[in-house]
C-alpha cells in the first residue's frame, strides 16, 4: 500500500511541475500584424527604395542617391543610413526564406526596422516620408 502510495505522490509531483512549466513557457506565436508599403531591393550590394513615385539607392556605405544625383548627408544622417543598410542586408535574406511566416523573430527585426525608418525619417529630409512596414 506505501508503494502505491509513493508512485501516486510521485506522479501527482511530475504532473504539478509539467503543468507550471507550461504555464511559465512563454508562447512562441507570432504577436504582430505587419502592413508592408513600399519595395525594398537588395541588388549588387545596393538598397534601391522605391515609393512607387521616386527611387533611392543607399550604398553600403550610407551614401544616398536619388536617381543619379548623389544627396549631401552629414555625418549623422549617413551613419544612420550606414546602419540601416547592414540591418536590411540581413532581414531580407531572412524574410525571403520564411516565405509567409510571421514568427516572434521577424517581428523583432521588423520592430528594429521600423524604428530606424522612423530615425532616417527624421534626419533625411528626402527621405521624411520612407517607409516599408509598419508594425501592429
Amino acid at each position: 500500500m506505501n508503494m502505491l502510495f509513493a508512485r501516486n505522490a510521485a506522479l501527482k509531483v511530475t504532473m504539478l511541475i509539467f503543468t507550471f512549466i507550461v504555464m511559465v513557457t512563454p508562447v512562441w506565436a507570432s504577436q504582430c500584424n505587419l502592413t508592408w508599403h513600399n519595395e525594398v531591393i537588395l541588388q549588387d550590394g545596393a538598397l534601391t527604395l522605391d515609393d512607387g513615385q521616386r527611387l533611392f539607392k543607399v550604398k553600403q556605405n550610407g551614401q544616398l542617391y536619388f536617381g543619379v544625383h548623389k544627396v549631401q548627408l552629414n555625418t549623422d544622417q549617413q551613419q544612420a543610413l550606414v546602419k540601416y543598410h547592414q540591418t536590411l542586408t540581413k532581414d531580407l535574406p531572412y524574410q525571403l526564406s520564411h516565405s509567409q511566416l510571421i514568427d516572434d523573430e521577424l517581428c523583432q527585426r521588423v520592430v528594429k526596422r521600423q524604428t530606424q525608418e522612423t530615425e532616417i525619417q527624421s534626419l533625411i529630409p528626402a527621405l521624411k516620408t520612407w517607409q516599408s512596414v509598419t508594425v501592429y
